[in-house]
């Protein structure tokens, strides 16, 4: 029996089950490195995938990617998927973040994020929260979705949605967005925040809630009276008048 056709597939499925495997792939001036309990590839050249299941992991210049499930494919390598406890850091850029799902355009350099996210961004120390964040790597634009929370200092911020840029460190609130910054509360239509100097700008209806600092009141404490009348001969102190005595001895 001729086995020749089998080979000559159009895709070729390769599948590797060991406890870790390292392999790189050459794409657009960088390397990506990678391992999984289980990887499965098509060297297509119409479909190029690269399929990680269990502990994946993959390396992409300064990205260090985590995830259950991590798929990789496109011309050069362009696209990278990754669901299942998501958790990444990026070095050069200077932020990690975890989710339930990423998409990643390398070419676009766009990451998507959905699910439960949770970013810190160490650069200008300000933690977020949302569902839904579309991070543009090349302009440092993130714009946020649902359930949005933004904290710097004592600075903390919500809304529907929100425009962050990391660049200058300035966040547009749209959808009901609130501000809180210590015991002070602003409310309106959109909010800008500027993060490094922390003024607020409130457009629209505007509602908010300030605190007045009273400083307290410092009480000197008084000096102690002393009699002007000498004792007696037995070292007695005289005694002092009352009131009517004093009206007496005046008249």
């Amino acid at each position: 029996m001729n086995k020749t056709p089998c080979i000559r597939k159009a895709a070729v499925s390769i599948f590797f089950f060991t406890s870790l495997f390292f392999v790189s792939a050459s794409a657009e001036k960088s390397v990506i490195t990678f391992s999984a309990d289980s990887v499965t590839a098509s060297v297509s050249k119409n479909k190029k995938t690269t399929n990680l299941l269990g502990n994946a992991v993959i390396r992409v210049e300064a990205l260090e990617l985590f995830a259950d499930k991590i798929e990789i494919f496109g011309e050069d390598y362009r696209f990278v998927y990754a669901s299942g406890s998501v958790k990444a850091e990026d070095k050069k850029n200077n932020y990690t973040f975890t989710a339930d799902l990423i998409k990643m355009d390398r070419k676009e350099d766009l990451v998507l994020m959905f699910g439960k996210i949770e970013l810190n961004d160490i650069k200008n120390d300000v933690r977020i929260t949302a569902e839904n964040i579309e991070y543009n790597k090349n302009t440092e634009i993130m714009i946020m979705r649902f359930n949005v929370n933004i904290t710097n200092k004592d600075i903390v911020c919500t809304a529907i949605s929100a425009l962050y840029n990391r660049k200058n460190s300035t966040l547009d609130l749209t959808g009901l967005p609130a501000v809180k910054k210590g015991g002070d509360e602003f409310k309106a239509a959109k909010i800008s925040v500027n993060l490094d100097t922390e003024d607020i700008s409130l457009d629209g209806r505007v509602s908010g809630t300030v605190h007045e600092e009273k400083a307290a009141e410092k009480i000197e404490p008084q000096p102690e009276k002393k009699s002007s009348k000498k004792p007696d001969n037995n070292g007695n102190k005289p005694k002092e008048k009352t009131g009517k005595e004093k009206e007496n001895s005046e008249k």
